[in-house]
């Protein structure tokens, strides 16, 4: 099995090679192929040697090929997974410093920032798709870049691109503290877990298959290292009757996360500036010539338990083996009155051939709204993109209930297109 890694200068990286030797037992990792730009270099040459001692320590390191050459790394994968971050890190902080200028949400994957975080992204992933099309036409993509399930509905949706799958951390993690809550192991549990990346719920919990939703409300909480932390009001959760995912707090308590993320900037700098500092700690470690194995201070960053999700799903599709994980892919009858072709956070079986998604019904009445509003902005910022028309991107902003006032549109859009105007030359 051959599997690329598109981005693989990120400090998450070493996360993922130990997943790899983990799975490796299981199914035969004969290739790992570390891909990523000139511009990334000092990153990527420190993350690649890390990864090459570590491989070292378990023998496999002739398993591991470092280039710049993108044909090279993707011709024949299996796998490829995307974990590159367009505009890097400093286009994070500019996807969350904008928008607070305008007294709006700053984040980036959810609202104004992660509508200009995709429209980096999606000149990128073209080419990139482009290619494996030639080259690796068999693969699977497996998407972590943010947005991951914009991206993946560009994939999809748009390029036509079906041997896609979009993956986050956050499915996994209300596994894991499901689990916890009950006292029982991760594949005992079951969700009814639906909606968009980033933008889910859990409306029912199975444990060894029995309906234990009543008793979830009072033992349930989940906290993301990547979003300020504030607690759903107890009443809150009684009168929704469902889970929320952590991010849904920028909907649901806007006022409050804006004022923490306003205090945040203000006294130790966004959470993309606080990664900054974090990954630069995580170069100086990795440095080490005596380190081989991934350091603790990795758990820090947020999207920390990722590679379980990324090497579980690829051992499990290598080996047929049908198991349950939540990812991003086409409803398919999932949700039986939402559009088939939506790209949905949902739970699947997983089959060498891809993804099943598994019938759950019908959705609550409170998620149907925001559902359908979100997946109408990031069609109408694809069709922009791909039309080269900024009034289809501008008309997804004015929709997006976090989003500008009429008066702050054309201001807000301009200076997201001037921050980002290289990236963004497919939409001028």
């Amino acid at each position: 099995m051959k599997i690329a890694i598109v981005g693989a200068g990120s400090t998450y990286t070493p996360e993922l090679i130990e997943g790899l030797i983990g799975i490796s037992a299981d199914t035969a990792v004969d290739e790992i192929w570390l891909l990523d730009i000139p511009v990334s270099e000092r990153k990527f040459r420190i993350v690649g040697s890390l990864s090459e001692r570590m491989l070292k320590k378990t023998g496999q390191e002739a398993l591991l090929h470092r280039t710049y050459d993108a044909r090279a790394a993707l011709q024949g994968a299996d796998f490829i997974i995307f974990q590159f971050r367009a505009g890097l890190l400093q286009g994070r902080v500019q996807d969350e410093k904008i928008p607070l200028e305008f007294g709006l949400i700053g984040q980036e994957t959810t609202g104004m920032g992660g509508l200009a975080c995709s429209l980096r992204a999606f000149p990128i992933i073209e080419q990139y798709v482009n290619l494996i099309e030639q080259v690796a036409p068999r693969a699977w993509i497996i998407n972590f870049s943010n947005p991951s399930g914009t991206l993946t509905e560009f994939m999809v949706n748009h390029l036509r691109h079906q041997r896609c799958i979009g993956l986050c951390n956050v499915p996994i993690e209300f596994v894991l503290e499901t689990a916890k809550a009950f006292a029982c192991e991760p594949d005992q549990v079951f969700l009814k877990y639906y909606g968009l990346n980033h933008l889910s719920w859990a409306e029912k919990v199975l444990i060894q298959g029995q309906d234990r939703t009543a008793e979830m409300w009072d033992r349930f909480k989940m906290n993301m290292k990547n979003i300020p932390q504030s607690d759903y009001e107890p009443q809150f959760l009684a009168q929704l009757k469902l889970l929320p995912n952590p991010y849904l707090r920028y909907y649901y308590m806007t006022d409050r996360m804006l004022a923490a993320e306003i205090q945040e900037r203000d006294s130790q700098g966004t959470r993309g500036e606080v990664i900054q500092r974090i990954e630069e700690q995580l170069l100086q470690l990795y440095s080490r010539e005596d380190l081989d194995e991934k350091p603790e201070l990795l758990s820090q960053r947020g999207g920390f338990m990722y590679s379980t999700v990324a090497t579980g799903l690829m051992r499990d599709m290598a080996l047929d083996r049908n198991t349950i994980h939540i990812v991003n892919t086409r409803n398919n009858g999932a949700i039986n009155h939402l559009p088939d072709d939506y790209i949905l956070e949902i739970p699947a079986r997983i089959r060498r051939n891809g993804p099943a998604p598994i019938p759950l019904g019908a959705c609550h009445p409170a998620t149907t709204g925001l559902i359908h509003t979100i997946k109408n902005v990031e069609r109408l910022i694809i069709e922009g993109y791909a039309a080269q028309q900024d009034d289809l991107i501008k008309t997804a902003m004015l929709i997006h209930p976090l989003g500008p006032k009429e008066s702050q549109l054309e201001a807000l859009w301009q200076r997201l297109y001037q921050a980002n105007r290289a990236t963004m030359a497919a939409v001028e």
